[in-house]
């Protein structure tokens, strides 16, 4: 394991932006991420939605827009088909939503996991062929169901791809394909989400028939949901849809929204983490072990005691899917150790009865412990179906396309990906996708923290903690600024908080500032008030009590000086 600094640290002074100066640590660290100018760190703290990208910059943008607008001169019915994950979840219920707004017949579909699969399927089409549809929107799938649209075309059902995955060589004959990642789209951003892809179609068919922007900004909840949860990277456009998405959830009108929050018991603060790790895993929930009827019902519905009744339910699923997945991830460990595999650079591993929806999320646990990519597998009969994670610096999709002999069936990002295959491959894919991994840097598969800058309490000042906390939303791409401390002189009595934390107090130079260690509480009788000292990497938080804040830091990894 390494302490790494991500970036040389780039020299800076401090800056005045609208009156307010920006100590030279917060400057230093933007700076090392990109944000070289005073305009860029200003759009930075301050994003607006006026700098919007023009969404008509994705290609078959006009062609998309101009065919909705025929659907709702004729009386069309518009099917929107999406995908069983929190991404696909709210691209569906925006779309829904807005396009009811403006007085269009609207139905949808979301594949069942275990039985469909992901993608658009052939269910769905006939779903739509039944419900008497003319026009489907597919959300978060498409770009590469060559067979269904060529299906759905071939039956009268015009296709419109809303999709954020990775294209392949060949695209389907769709009516239109909306994709920021496709090569002869002139979009500035490709990480939208999905959602992110159905807000930009809803944004240009307002623009285009002179609806009011203000209506679909108010579903700036959905988006930030979505994608959060879909991790993409926060930054750019993402950035700024996630943080006015944020404010919108926090006041959100939605019933659904509203009891999430009384079932989390989330209130005032709500960041990007609270999205991903604590709402966003309740929203997948259903998805993974049953069928996403619920968490779409969530958020289509007014009424809140239902909405209330539906958040409890999903946060039981979720509470099973723990479970699940603490169990096949106990079992995964012990496959990795006694088959030797905790060495290789992809770690291949399958079995039968292990759940299918839980195995990609066991697949990430396996790459945060062991800092290797994976694929993990569900065995059923002759088949093998599931997900796969990678690190920072090799993509999954990449390396899986380099092994498709083998798949018959594949997927997905640079970090995330599913697939399928024969059973009889799964050692052919673990040689094969190895072999392939070896063309890459060894420094990829080691395990190693990073952090933005050296710093010591003294310099940790008000207006340094107050910066900080606007680097929010943070996540993939825009990490909260990690710190370096060295030679931190442990004072105060440290204690155990919680089941399993360490609450200490640091000093340094006179400086003195409480300290929390997480997971750490076996670490008690290491430290020795007044005599241990340590180095560290930490994080800066505020703690709120009784109307008073304290700074409090804390600590991702720590080890005695000297040792």
């Amino acid at each position: 394991m390494k302490w790494t600094q991500k970036k040389k640290p780039i020299e800076a002074d401090e800056i005045e932006i609208r009156g307010r100066q920006i100590p030279r640590v917060i400057v230093s660290i933007l700076k090392s991420r990109g944000y070289d100018t005073p305009e860029k760190i200003e759009n930075f703290f301050a994003p607006s939605l006026q700098n919007l990208y023009d969404p008509f910059l994705i290609s078959d943008m006009e062609k998309a827009v101009e065919r909705i607008i025929q659907a709702k001169v004729n009386r069309e019915k518009i099917l929107i088909h999406g995908d069983y994950d929190t991404d696909g979840i709210t691209g569906v219920a925006l779309l829904y939503r807005n396009l009811r707004k403006l007085g269009l017949e609207v139905e949808y579909y979301i594949p069942h996991r275990l039985t469909e699969g992901y993608g658009v399927s052939e269910g769905g089409i006939n779903y739509a062929l039944n419900q008497n549809c003319s026009l489907m929107i597919t959300v978060d799938c498409g770009i590469t169901a060559f067979k269904e649209i060529e299906y759905a075309q071939s039956r009268g059902l015009d296709v419109i791809v809303c999709d954020h995955h990775k294209p392949k060589e060949n695209l389907p004959k769709a009516t239109a394909l909306l994709n920021p990642k496709l090569s002869q789209s002139q979009y500035p951003f490709e990480e939208l989400s999905g959602v992110g892809v159905a807000f930009k179609l809803m944004q240009a068919l307002f623009e285009k028939i002179s609806f009011p922007r203000e209506e679909i900004y108010q579903d700036l909840d959905l988006v930030a949901l979505g994608s959060v949860v879909d991790v993409v990277p926060l930054i750019d456009e993402n950035r700024c849809l996630v943080k006015y998405g944020l404010r919108m959830i926090e006041k959100s009108k939605k019933a659904g929204f509203r009891a999430l929050l009384e079932e989390t018991s989330l209130k005032n603060g709500l960041s990007a983490y609270h999205l991903g790790f604590i709402i966003g895993p309740r929203i997948n929930a259903c998805g993974r072990l049953r069928d996403a009827q619920e968490a779409i019902d969530l958020f289509l519905t007014d009424d809140l005691a239902k909405a209330k009744e539906l958040a409890r339910n999903l946060s039981l699923d979720n509470q099973r899917r723990q479970k699940i997945e603490e169990e096949i991830l106990n079992e995964a460990r012990e496959m990795i150790e006694q088959e030797g595999l905790k060495d290789d650079r992809v770690i291949v591993i399958g079995k039968e009865g292990w759940h299918e929806g839980v195995v990609g999320l066991v697949a990430s646990k396996v790459v945060e412990e062991y800092a290797k990519a994976a694929v993990v597998l569900c065995i059923k009969d002759e088949m093998a179906k599931g997900s796969a994670r990678s690190v920072s610096g090799f993509d999954i999709t990449e390396a899986l396309s380099a092994c498709q002999n083998l798949l018959t069936k594949f997927g997905g990002h640079k970090q995330a990906a599913g697939l399928e295959m024969k059973r009889e491959n799964l050692l052919s894919l673990r040689e094969s996708i190895n072999q392939y991994a070896q063309k890459y840097e060894a420094e990829i598969f080691i395990k190693k923290h990073y952090y933005d800058l050296k710093l010591d309490p003294r310099e940790l000042t008000p207006d340094v903690v107050f910066f900080l906390k606007y680097f929010e939303p943070t996540g993939n791409e825009n990490p909260q600024p990690v710190f370096l401390g060295e030679n931190f002189e442990i004072v105060g009595e440290p204690r155990v908080v919680g089941e399993d934390h360490l609450k200490f107090a640091v000093r340094k130079e006179g400086v003195v500032f409480q300290a929390i260690a997480y997971g750490r509480a076996q670490e008690i009788l290491n430290l020795i008030p007044g005599q241990t000292r340590v180095n560290c990497l930490y994080t800066v938080s505020e703690d709120s009590f009784v109307g008073k804040r304290k700074t409090i830091l804390k600590i991702k990894e720590m080890e005695k000086c000297g040792s």
